[in-house]
This record gives C-alpha cells, structure tokens and sequence, in this order.
C-alpha cells in the first residue's frame, strides 16, 4: 500500500469538548467540611484538617485537566484501505452516579478517509472526556465522536474494559469484576466487513479479541 504524509493541517475549530462553569474552590471546602461533619468526624483532628483542601485541589485538578493539543491532523492518500489503531490507553474518570473513581483501558480503531490523526492525539482525546464526571458508556462515545469529527472519517471504533469502585465498594461488592464496552459509529455499525476489519487491526494493538 501506497502512503502519503504531509505537513499537519490547520488546527481544527470545532466546539469545545465542554463548556462546564468554573469550580468554586471555596465552596467546594466548605463543603467537604461540612461533609465530614455530617459523617460524625470532626474536621479539625489530626488527619483530617487538611482533606478538605486536599480534595479541593484534586477536584480542581482533575476536573481541570487540559489534555493540550487535540486536532493535529495530517493528509493521508493511499491506494489500499488501511486501518489505525492504538490500544493500551488508560485513563481514569469520576462515575457521575456516585463520584468514584473508575479506570479504563481502551483501544481506538477508524479508518482513515483523507486525513489521519497524530496518534497521540487518540490518547489525549480519551483523557479529555475522561476528566469529568462520567459514564464509560458514554465515555467511548465521546471519544469515537471526537475522532470521527476531526479526521473526517465515519467508520470508527472504541473498545473499552473498566474497572469501577462503585461495584467494588459498595451494593454488590463485585471483587474481580471488569465492564466491557464497545462504541461503533452508526455508519460503521451497519458494515459487518468493516467492524471485523478494525477489530482485527484492534487486536493487534493489544485490544479486542
């Protein structure tokens, strides 16, 4: 297969990936304070006097995080039909149903229509929806949605397995257990040839089986 690299396009102005209100940092304290009263603790023992600023600035910094350049792009033309992916992509997000932690790994798989993506830039798209308040679910969406807008293709594909506190720590207390998703964009959904063609490509980057 003939490939063809160019100089990276301009940089993409699409809309923001969020649009959330700033994080109010003082109310934020307080209220873990008041939280932790609420728990029967005192805030001020040794050991908890700081966690309400400690879990302000991991808030901010989370919620904040700026996951940097996302829309490098570069020209692709090849003879053949060829497939990406990267896999082993962990990221880290916050379960919007009971504010704990959930980790993933994932794999991103697309094939390229005129324009391809810096790969690291599939990396840096994952933790940019991943730092908010979330659903893997909806997580995979996001990203193959984000990919699909930016290099113009309409046949890609997230693979996902998570591993969720919410199941462990609580209700079921599920030690062990691990979520498996899987996002197709709606074009691609309707080509079996195609979704096997990228879950073989996917396979390869340590991903689906």
């Amino acid at each position: 297969m003939n490939t063809t690299l160019t100089i990276p396009a301009a940089p993409h102005t699409g809309p923001a990936a969020d649009a959330r209100a700033p994080i109010d940092g003082a109310i934020v304290e307080n209220l873990v304070r008041d939280l932790l009263v609420a728990l029967g603790e005192d805030p001020s023992r040794p050991g908890l006097a700081d966690t309400p600023a400690r879990v302000t600035r991991f808030l901010t910094e989370f919620l904040g995080h700026e996951a940097g350049t996302t829309d490098t792009t570069f020209e692709y033309h090849a003879e053949g039909e060829g497939c990406v992916a990267v896999g082993g992509i962990r990221t880290a997000s916050l379960c919007e149903h009971h504010l704990l932690p959930f980790t993933v790994e994932a794999v991103v798989a697309y094939t390229p229509a005129d324009r391809v993506l810096g790969l690291s830039k599939l990396v840096r798209i994952a933790h940019q929806h991943a730092h908010k308040l979330q659903l893997q679910e909806r997580l995979g969406a996001e990203i193959a949605e984000d990919v699909a807008r930016l290099t113009g293709s309409k046949q890609v594909a997230v693979w996902m397995v998570g591993d969720h506190s919410c199941m462990v720590a609580r209700g079921v207390r599920a030690h062990g257990t691990r979520t498996a998703t899987e996002y197709l964009l709606k074009p691609l959904a309707d080509d079996p040839a195609a979704v096997e063609r990228l879950r073989r490509v996917a396979a390869l980057a340590g991903g689906v089986r």
